[in-house]
């Protein structure tokens, strides 16, 4: 009896090891398989950054109308220029990954690298290259013998910018001015004198005496003087506001690069305008 359910206990590991060994097995192999499409992904994701890159400065030689060399040929600049980059990005591509496509999972190698929805400086300074292509697992299952992967580097050529955004403007020709947040002048020479601050403590009492460079009187500034009654206050040589604090916002002079044109009813200084 007891060599019956030895014999029949021995039965039973074997059973399940003979199921349950080749179930590991495919598993492991399909992680494995995983594994190795992510490492193409990444290595053809590398490749296209390094190919785009290229493409960027070539374009820049194509736009300045020099001679471009391409896959070891010297095209004229301007000759079929989107088509003739097509071309070079699909054969740099296939030739930088042709060993390592080859026995992968890419079904085909660098052959079944489809380079159809790219769109390279048509119509615009835009490099889109896109590839795709298509995978296999190790182990090929019915109705699941491959799906579909896409790889892409979208980039700008280096052609310029054109920051006025097609208007037909020079914005170089208008000539540029400096004003304060509270001043009432706009100034040529940004070492203009009437632009340094330099505060003075003056009695109160004898405010309605005190001139400043302008001969202009004094004003309560609107953070710090509308209740001073008495004791001292501080004005500057060339503002129009009187403080009642050293460390008062408005005498924390804001100087502003502004178009002649933005001044406004602010008229030119007397020292530099």
């Amino acid at each position: 009896m007891k060599n019956k359910r030895k014999i029949r206990l021995s039965g039973a590991m074997t059973l399940e090891a003979s199921i349950a060994l080749p179930l590991f097995i495919f598993f492991f192999l399909n992680i494995m398989s995983a594994i190795s499409i992510i490492q193409i992904q990444s290595d053809m994701e590398a490749v296209l950054h390094q190919t785009g890159s290229e493409l960027m400065q070539l374009a820049f030689d194509i736009n300045t109308g020099k001679e471009v060399v391409l896959g070891g040929g010297t095209d004229e600049a301007g000759l079929a220029e989107a088509g003739a980059l097509s071309l070079y990005a699909s054969k740099s591509v296939r030739n930088s990954l042709e060993d390592r496509l080859k026995n992968s999972m890419v079904m085909d190698g660098a052959e079944d690298l489809n380079f159809l929805s790219s769109k390279i400086m048509q119509g615009d300074d835009i490099i889109d290259i896109v590839v795709d292509y298509k995978v296999h697992p190790v182990v090929k299952l019915v109705g699941f013998t491959g799906f579909g992967v896409e790889s892409r580097f979208y980039g700008h050529a280096w052609t310029g910018y054109d920051i006025s955004g097609g208007l037909q403007t020079d914005l170089t020709e208008e000539e540029m001015v400096y004003v304060t947040e509270h001043g009432t002048v706009f100034h040529r020479d940004v070492n203009c004198t009437h632009l340094k601050s330099s505060a003075r403590s003056v009695a109160f009492s004898g405010l309605s005496g005190e001139r400043n460079a302008d001969r202009g009187r004094y004003y309560p500034c609107e953070y710090c003087g509308n209740n001073i009654s008495g004791g001292n206050v501080f004005v500057t040589t060339y503002g129009n506001r009187y403080h009642g604090r050293i460390d008062c916002p408005g005498l924390k002079r804001k100087i502003y690069t502004i178009p002649i044109s933005e001044a406004g009813g602010r008229g030119p200084c007397s020292s530099c305008g």
